[in-house]
């Protein structure tokens, strides 16, 4: 049974032991992983999460990453295909910029 590098789209709230509790609502990751199967790939990304008191509140996909996706920019194609290939190279999550939504007060 082959990996594949698996892509998510993930926004999160922060749980309260995290330092950034009262600071930001939550957010948005991009999350990659090389891992067996979609199950394995999303349990490892969550759990990654948890580590860093981050708490998953919906996963808008995660699939196969594909190494031919074109973004806005050449830049922003370089770093996902960076995350790509850390990921194949790696059992570990790795994670994009972290986009944090501010509390409204």
């Amino acid at each position: 049974m082959n990996k594949k590098v698996y892509w998510a789209s993930i926004e999160y709230i922060y749980t309260p032991k995290s330092s950034e509790f009262n600071k930001f609502k939550g957010g948005f990751v991009y999350a990659f992983v090389n891992e067996y199967n979609l199950k394995r790939a999303l349990d490892k990304m969550k759990k990654e999460l948890y580590i860093i008191k981050i708490e998953p509140i919906k996963i808008e996909f995660i699939k196969p990453y594909d190494i031919d996706a074109k973004w806005k920019t050449s830049e922003e194609t370089d770093i996902y295909i960076n995350l790509f290939n850390e990921s194949r190279k790696s059992n570990q999550v790795f994670f994009d910029t972290f986009y944090a939504y501010e509390i409204e007060r």
